[in-house]
């Protein structure tokens, strides 16, 4: 006799096939969108990086890292103030918010200063957008930050997700790229320029010296404690900040340096940075500390 349709154990075996062909094709389809999205914001990096150079190569001083045209004291705002925007966070002591028509790297990628849109409107100035949603700074134990950039689209609040390489300390003065000519930055290929902005985060969170309540922070792109970055010399790198990457501080530069298997922000053994110059410190003086929040602002 022939027999019509499948029996009850060999539907179930087919089904078992089916479940196990969905498992192993479904997370790496995961996995092949994580990657597109990182190689599609890896591009957008790599961009900003040729808006850095052009910008250094315009610059008297061949500045690496742009100071905003209005700004007297630089080192406070200038890490989202780049280009982009605009934003809900307000310009330190200027009472507007970040306006993208006083933007450098707008002039130079869109030939003019666009009009502004509504902040964090992710039809425009999709070039400085991070394509992994990022949410700004992580909500922390001890981290005081405003509200408008933490938890919340760091694109919306600041105009760009990628925080530009300052290293800020209490006192104004930065070891970072920001304000810095190149030929001042010792270490290029290892020398942090721009990055999703909680990569900074991981300054206080770092399992090394931290001054905050240890751990690891959420990535965008699937992985706890991975951020894209993009270094001085242009190249980028999806890099690890996470727990055990950080080094100790060299006791020569009393704690002004932030190294690790990533790279480093700082500087050293060039000078600090204050208001657009280099700061001759007093061998016998102490060199500032970290601050306890990222970047406050000063009002006039």
């Amino acid at each position: 006799m022939r027999r019509n349709g499948l029996s009850l154990i060999e539907l179930l075996v087919a089904m078992g096939v089916m479940a196990l062909a969905v498992a192993l094709v479904v997370p790496g389809a995961g996995q092949q969108c994580s990657e597109s999205r990182r190689l599609n914001e890896a591009g957008r990096l790599r961009l900003i990086g040729q808006l850095m150079f052009k910008y250094a190569a315009n610059d008297p001083d061949g500045v690496l890292g742009p100071v905003h045209p209005e700004a007297e004291k630089f080192i406070g705002d200038g890490y989202a103030e780049y280009g982009g925007g605009p934003g809900t966070m307000p310009y330190g002591g200027w009472g507007q918010e970040f306006d993208p028509r006083s933007r450098i790297f707008n002039k130079y990628l869109y030939g003019q200063f666009p009009a502004a849109t509504a902040p964090g409107d992710p039809a425009f100035f999709k070039e400085f957008l991070c394509t992994g949603n990022d949410l700004g700074w992580q909500d922390w134990q001890g981290f005081g930050t405003d509200p408008r950039e933490t938890e919340t689209p760091y694109f919306k609040g600041n105009g760009a997700s990628f925080r530009m390489a300052n290293l800020a300390f209490s006192d104004g003065t930065s070891m970072g790229i920001y304000g810095r000519a190149g030929n001042l930055v010792p270490v290029p290929s290892q020398t942090l320029a721009f990055f999703e902005a909680r990569a900074y985060q991981t300054l206080f969170t770092n399992d090394t010296w931290g001054i905050l309540e240890h751990g690891e922070l959420t990535g965008y792109h699937g992985k706890l404690g991975f951020f894209n970055a993009m270094y001085a010399d242009g190249h980028w790198n999806f890099a690890d900040f996470g727990d055990g990457t950080y080094f100790e501080h060299d006791p020569s530069y009393n704690e002004t340096d932030a190294r690790g298997t990533f790279g480093r922000f700082d500087c050293n053994p060039e000078p600090l940075i204050l208001g657009g110059a280099n700061l001759q410190a007093d061998a016998d003086a102490p060199l500032p500390r970290w601050q306890t929040v990222p970047m406050q602002r000063s009002r006039k």
